[in-house]
């Protein structure tokens, strides 16, 4: 964290098996830069500030000793407590380990090397193997 930045305006700390200590650092009435592109592209005069807040999870290690990157979350929401926080956190870790295992099994299956015409028809393949993988293995 840098030294400029003012305190967290919430801050929560649990211990994890699997990723150490877990904190959640939030500050209020927090609002990205905004930049004329994307949906902006057209606006004439100034942007609007949109707040909302900033949320900075952050855990001891990832698993396999891997060391983490410094992740920032914005959220539309102002007014946020430490369970909130807390739960943005929670979200975001299980958001990782959902992609990092869905990346593992479309390498594992080779799904990287097949020449799928749609995407959609991809995924749904790739799901399916995988419920039918869990399936057998309960």
């Amino acid at each position: 964290m840098q030294e400029s930045w003012h305190t967290p305006d919430q801050a929560t700390a649990c211990d994890s098996t699997r990723y150490g200590t877990a904190e959640a650092l939030a500050w209020d009435r927090m609002h990205p830069r905004g930049q004329a592109r994307g949906p902006w592209l057209d606006h004439c005069g100034e942007l609007p500030l949109i707040h909302g807040a900033l949320i900075r999870p952050k855990v001891d290690h990832l698993p396999g000793d891997r060391d983490p990157k410094p992740v920032w979350l914005w959220s539309s929401r102002t007014g946020m407590t430490g369970a909130d926080a807390d739960l943005c956190r929670q979200a975001f870790l299980r958001r990782f380990d959902l992609e990092h295992t869905s990346r593992l099994f479309k390498q594992t299956l080779g799904w990287t090397v097949p020449k799928v015409r749609d995407p959609h028809t991809a995924d749904l393949w790739t799901w399916l193997i995988i419920a039918a993988g869990s399936a057998t293995s309960a």
